[in-house]
């Protein structure tokens, strides 16, 4: 009976929480930013920040070292591992995020290929004189489709059944859906989810050798689809590829996107010209039924955006900084600056704004830490007075890194030194934790790091070793004029701290004070997933799964919100 009024006042508070939601909204006058209160909270420059935990009713689905993305309100997890170095599937499993009163619910999707023909890769035809006055607005790489057939090294896979393929019993399909795999990375671009690299068993002692393959999972279509790398007759001018690695980072962006329209092909007489294209749409007295939709095109098939991967354990056993990015219209790879520090696995990775931000990782000793690192990106474009768009995206100078602010202490007496010792509380060293933008009120935006590694495991990856349970909060600097910017421009012009470009700890509690997994929250791990949850929830990460400090594959979900 109790069981029954939690539940019933749940779905009451949840339902009274969505009526202003669900009512028409009423006009409002541009809202002004509100002079913070000087008394409190900003005298300090460090004012507390809280969060809660709402544990994810699904079944167990236990697994570390595996992939969460979300869209559109539904989360997908890939790959990952219950025993070490052995995938489970490559099923993609989809948890529908619970939302306005209404459960979480979950199904999984076997792999299959999209029914898009594969096309041949071309090289784009030559400009004609004709068109010479708008060469510079022709891209010949809008013409090639994303998809293409598989690498040399794939196509004889193919003849020749893999270990892969034997042990799935799938086949020539293996080659065209992403095997099972583990230590892999994925992002979102739209409503698709972009997959590199990995482990799988066959390979279980390197990563995979996929030449620069990209995967991408058809949200729509629940398919899947890839794209290689552009590759030219000239082979001069082919598009590098990244070492393969597993255990590293990505994160995507969805620029460039707005590309140049493509010149319309000069009318050859006056009577072509006044005709247009009548004979195929036919005249709006008289329209040609269904012209419009056979010629309408997907943006999404032609592609736009960037997949960026950092890091990672690469074949020979060593480990890697460098910097990729994958532009998906053009299907290239091209190297951005590689990050500072020692070469690293597991570090966290996340894009605000035009900033790519990087916190922590392994070594191959120690954990990483005390240091977050910052690369500003920026968005080529052209205007040749004739049309507008954008190119690509490329780094704008090298790595910055913010340290941790330290101040002498004085020696506790005549016979020591002074030691340095951290001037404000900063995140501990780790790796295989979740860095994940989330949004505030005013405009702020956060940087939600949270759980993770914070030493390793004497039996390697055999092992578990010892994790964090602590979530912390870092306020991106903005960009551009928000209620937070002015608000942070009042507070420095009269001489007080603001939290930008600070950590400050997160104190955590329970979202339903009832419920008993809420009140616990989930337990110290690492080898975690987690997705920001996006117009869902601008404020809340999903973190399923890891790994525990008892070396149990977890299999649990959980929502995270910062209030």
């Amino acid at each position: 009976m109790m069981e029954s009024f939690a539940k019933l006042k749940r779905r009451g508070t949840d339902l009274l929480n969505s009526i202003p939601h669900n009512l028409p909204s009423m006009p409002q006058m541009p809202q002004m930013p509100h002079l913070p209160n000087l008394q409190r909270g900003h005298a300090t420059g460090n004012p507390a920040m809280k969060g809660t935990w709402q544990h994810i009713s699904i079944p167990p689905l236990p697994r570390s070292s595996h992939s969460l993305d979300v869209v559109a309100g539904n989360a997908y997890i890939f790959g990952g591992e219950i025993e070490s170095r052995k995938p489970v599937d490559n099923d993609m499993h989809v948890i529908a995020l619970p939302s306005s009163g209404a459960g979480a619910d979950y199904y999984a999707i076997k792999a299959r290929p999209s029914s898009k023909q594969q096309l041949a890769e071309t090289h784009p035809a030559p400009i004609s004189e004709e068109d010479e006055t708008a060469a510079e607005l022709k891209d010949p790489l809008t013409e090639v489709d994303l998809s293409s057939p598989p690498p040399p090294a794939a196509a004889s896979a193919a003849q020749e059944p893999s270990s892969a393929s034997s042990d799935k019993g799938k086949g020539k399909s293996l080659d065209e859906v992403p095997c099972a795999r583990v230590g892999h990375a994925t992002a979102v671009i739209g409503s698709r989810i972009f997959l590199f690299g990995g482990r799988n068993t066959a390979s279980s002692s390197e990563p995979l050798d996929e030449g620069g393959r990209v995967w991408i999972f058809e949200t729509k279509t629940h398919t899947w689809a890839y794209a290689d790398p552009y590759r030219s007759p000239n082979s001069s001018n082919s598009s590098p590829v990244p070492p393969p690695r597993s255990y590293f980072s990505a994160v995507a962006t969805d620029k460039p996107r707005d590309f140049a329209i493509k010149p319309l092909r000069r009318a050859s007489s006056w009577k072509e010209w006044a005709e247009g294209d009548s004979a195929e749409v036919g005249i709006p007295q008289r329209p040609v039924a269904g012209a419009v939709a056979e010629n309408a095109a997907d943006e999404e098939d032609a592609g736009f955006g960037t997949f960026i991967i950092h890091g990672g354990c690469t074949a020979d056993g060593g480990r890697t900084s460098d910097v990729w990015a994958f532009d998906v219209r053009s299907r290239t790879w091209k190297m951005l600056p590689s990050a500072p520090g020692p070469a690293r696995g597991g570090a966290a990775l996340a894009l605000a704004k035009s900033r790519l931000y990087r916190f922590g990782g392994y070594d191959g000793e120690m954990e990483l830490g005390g240091q977050l690192d910052v690369l500003d990106l920026a968005l080529d474009e052209f205007d040749d007075r004739v049309s507008r768009g954008e190119i690509g995206i490329f780094a704008r100078g090298e790595w910055q890194t913010l340290l941790a602010p330290v101040t002498s202490a004085p020696p506790p007496n005549s016979a020591e030194t002074a030691k340095l010792v951290p001037a404000e509380e900063w995140p501990g060293n780790r790796s295989v934790s979740s860095m994940e933008l989330v949004l505030g009120g005013g405009g702020r935006e956060y940087l939600v790091l949270m759980l993770g590694e914070r030493s390793p495991s004497s039996e390697g990856h055999a092992g578990a070793g010892r994790f964090w349970g602590d979530v912390w909060a870092f306020q991106v600097p903005p960009l551009g004029m928000t209620a937070a910017s002015v608000t942070d421009a009042f507070l420095q012009a009269v001489g007080r701290k603001t939290g930008e470009g600070k950590w400050t700890r997160v104190i955590t509690g329970p979202f339903d004070e009832d419920e008993r997994a809420d009140a616990e929250g989930p337990s110290p791990r690492g080898w975690i997933a987690s997705a920001p949850l996006g117009d869902l929830e601008e404020n809340a990460v999903l973190v399923f799964g890891g790994l525990s400090e008892s070396n149990q594959r977890l299999g649990d979900g959980w929502i995270f919100r910062l209030e």
